[in-house]
């Protein structure tokens, strides 16, 4: 018999989805409340060259870091699987990047389109209201590509900027 006190798969789901909200804003401080003390984020394959967890606060850095050349970066979710036995919810999930325009270094709107396709595994706590743990898997052809571009994107913000301070 399952116990009274493990968290719905309502509060569950609700929770990951809570979660993805995060990236539509890239503001850290969105899912930040949602997120355990010891919140930990893993990337894989391995062949991506992702490796270490990140803490919460190295995570928020991540995030405000590519804030720097991504005005948006929303996940759509396309199926979840949720796990109550387990407090964890794995979602398959599917992006699209949207990048500053003055960071873009041409006008090729369909170049600057980036669609990664994602499997999230979330642990959440004994409440089902905080994420500990994600295990992020990465569409790998994808993200190749949007390093080149968010490559290019920082490159420009550079440029940008130090037009700025020099004028």
């Amino acid at each position: 018999m399952a116990s009274s006190n493990k968290p719905t798969s309502d509060t569950l789901l609700s929770t990951a989805t809570a979660y993805f909200q995060v990236f539509t804003t890239m503001d850290p401080d969105v899912i930040s409340h949602i997120q355990s003390d010891d919140y930990t984020h893993e990337f894989a394959p391995a062949s991506l060259n992702m490796s270490g967890t990140r803490t919460k606060e190295t995570f928020a850095s991540h995030l405000k870091h590519l804030a720097g050349v991504l005005e948006s970066f929303p996940v759509s979710i396309k199926q979840t699987w949720v796990n109550p036995s387990l407090n964890q919810v794995t979602v398959w999930a599917v992006s699209e990047t949207k990048f500053h325009e003055h960071v873009k270094d041409n006008d090729d709107e369909e170049e600057w389109k980036f669609h990664g396709e994602y499997i999230f595994i979330l642990d959440m706590d004994e409440t089902g209201q905080k994420v500990k743990h994600v295990f992020e898997f990465l569409d790998s052809k994808a993200t190749e590509n949007l390093r080149l571009l968010a490559a290019r994107a920082f490159k420009k913000k550079e440029e940008v900027e130090s037009k700025r301070v020099s004028s």
